[in-house]
């Protein structure tokens, strides 16, 4: 009986088609989990109480905004895990299903860029017009109106974006149910 060794070992692993599938498959999920994770965590958990333990909305205005600095690093890595792995996947499904789901990550991550990149920048840069928002300045009070605008806009687009990650996530794993235990190649 002939011995493999380690490196044909794990190669006839990595070249094995259920393990060409599982393994991007896992790197989706784990993308998905991290971007909706991280926002879900963040609108329910960090910036409510954020709010209620410091003293001022100054204050936990600014501990968010240096959390939310680090969020939208941590979702764009979350985008590019899922880019990769939807490369992997590239003979997985038929050209319409890896379609939709390139065009679902697409759609996330215009979204994710509007949201994460543009409002944040604007919002941040409406910071000195208004002042204190405890007490905003007279000529102030247009801009806090236009922040709240901005930060309602925020918070339906990153809703937006999470629930198309899971309907990324639920497109992955019915087409898979369809497809076959065992995925062949398409």
């Amino acid at each position: 009986m002939e011995t493999k060794s380690v490196k044909q070992k794990v190669r006839d692993f990595f070249s094995h088609p259920e393990t060409q599938f599982i393994l991007p498959s896992a790197l989706l999920y784990v993308g998905i989990m991290i971007f909706v994770g991280s926002l879900v965590m963040f609108g329910f958990g960090v910036a409510p109480t954020l709010f209620k333990v410091l003293p001022t909305k100054d204050m936990a205005g600014m501990a968010n905004q240096a959390i939310l600095s680090r969020m939208v690093i941590l979702q764009g890595t979350a985008l590019l895990i899922m880019g990769f792995s939807l490369i992997l996947l590239r003979n997985w499904a038929g050209a319409s299903i890896r379609k939709s789901m390139w065009f679902t990550l697409g759609c996330i991550t215009i979204i994710y860029a509007v949201y994460g990149i543009f409002l944040q920048d604007v919002m941040l840069s409406m910071q000195n017009t208004i002042g204190s928002f405890d007490n905003p300045v007279e000529s102030g009070k247009k801009a806090l109106t236009q922040f709240r605008q901005l930060h309602k806009l925020y918070s339906f687009l990153s809703s937006l974006a999470s629930l198309l990650a899971i309907a990324l996530m639920i497109l992955h794993m019915y087409i898979n149910r369809l497809t076959s235990k065992s995925p062949t190649p398409a």
